[in-house]
């Protein structure tokens, strides 16, 4: 079976106590195909204000400098982009004077600041869930991605599956856009170290992915430090790791064969 991880934070990104030469050595000793680094870029001013924005071509050249002296090992040069619908045309303009392999983008905010990547002290109702999930349509519909990160990432401190039998038609219609506009679904098993025990998103929704003609994934522990990384990757779906292959594509994303 393919070993692949797809959203890593290491040195570059505000949140992560990982550092890229020990990311690789840990890598390689798991026996990895691929990895893709992918450092936050978070552009909305709540973010900017506390933790400023990396710098792009300072990083894209340490990962050049990593990849060189590691040739035994695919290594992307990735980006997570957070909340990119809010700020399409900026961002935009940002990240296409680099060359990325892989564009993560994510949804982590509401419209009233509540960041939903960390607990939530509310909770969240019909209409909160409503705006999370057209947000993730709007994300999918006009930005120029490679993987639709986290879907469903507001669940990480939930114990239990909640009510969002009203955000089915917008979650299909967020898999018939990533469909034909052939942007990967990320499986993202960070919930595991939270309080959530499930991939997001769940089995049931790959299910609905996979009878809707989705074929293109990325698995992602979303690591933020060493022993973040396949520390779940056993709880992903056996079955579906089995039929997952590197694809050809620019971004190297996997394909369910």
């Amino acid at each position: 079976m393919i070993r692949a991880d797809y959203h890593i934070h290491t040195e570059d990104s505000y949140d992560s106590r990982l550092k890229a030469v020990d990311l690789v050595t840990i890598a390689k000793k798991l026996s990895y195909d691929i990895i893709a680094i992918t450092e936050h870029l978070d552009l909305l001013p709540q973010e900017l204000g506390y933790f400023g924005a990396p710098s792009l071509f300072r990083y894209l050249k340490r990962l050049d400098n990593l990849i060189a002296a590691n040739p035994d090992l695919l290594i992307l040069k990735g980006i997570e982009i957070g909340d990119y619908q809010c700020h399409s045309d900026f961002a935009y303009r940002l990240v296409e004077q680099f060359d990325f392999d892989i564009i993560l983008g994510s949804v982590h905010f509401l419209k009233d600041h509540t960041n939903l990547a960390i607990p939530i002290k509310r909770k969240m109702d019909k209409a909160a869930l409503t705006e999370y999930y057209l947000s993730n349509l709007e994300l999918v519909e006009n930005c120029k991605i490679d993987v639709l990160a986290h879907l469903g990432v507001y669940k990480r401190f939930y114990s239990a599956f909640p009510d969002e039998k009203h955000c089915v038609p917008i979650i299909r219609d967020i898999f018939r856009t990533i469909i034909d506009r052939e942007i990967a679904l990320e499986l993202n098993y960070a919930c595991f170290r939270k309080v959530y025990q499930s991939v997001i998103p769940e089995p049931f929704y790959i299910d609905l992915y996979l009878q809707m003609g989705g074929r293109l994934f990325t698995l992602a522990s979303d690591a933020h430090q060493e022993d973040h990384l396949h520390d779940h990757y056993d709880d992903l779906p056996v079955d579906l790791l089995k039929r997952l292959k590197i694809s050809d594509r620019k971004s190297r994303v996997l394909e369910y064969i």
